[in-house]
């Protein structure tokens, strides 16, 4: 996992999911252990927020803090959505951030 070195800023990597049209009625059976793989990374201090986007509901963000590309496509690999072909499209990019909170 790719850490920022002390004094550094850290770093960010932004993943887009996009969703199969009905999400929202196929997700049941896989949703409790999707959000708990977030809660996981979450809490391990990795990932900084995460939610779908809405109306309409199609797709969701994660926002990923001090990460290699490799480690968020390996949690993209675990995720059951994905492995149940809920995600049929995803994308990681490097997030710039000019500005936040303390939540971040």
């Amino acid at each position: 996992m790719a850490t920022a070195a002390a004094g550094d800023p850290p770093s960010y990597l932004l993943l887009q999911y996009t969703y199969v049209p009905d999400i929202l009625e196929k997700r049941g059976p896989y949703r409790e252990e999707h959000l708990q793989g977030a809660k996981t990374m979450a809490d391990e201090n990795k990932l900084v927020m995460a939610g779908a986007l809405a109306d309409p509901v199609d797709g969701a963000v994660f926002i990923f803090k001090n990460m290699s590309k490799e480690d968020v496509e390996e949690f993209v690999k675990q995720d059951p959505y994905v492995q149940h072909g809920l995600v049929p499209k995803y994308d990681i990019r490097p997030y710039m951030v000019v500005a936040t909170s303390s939540i971040a």
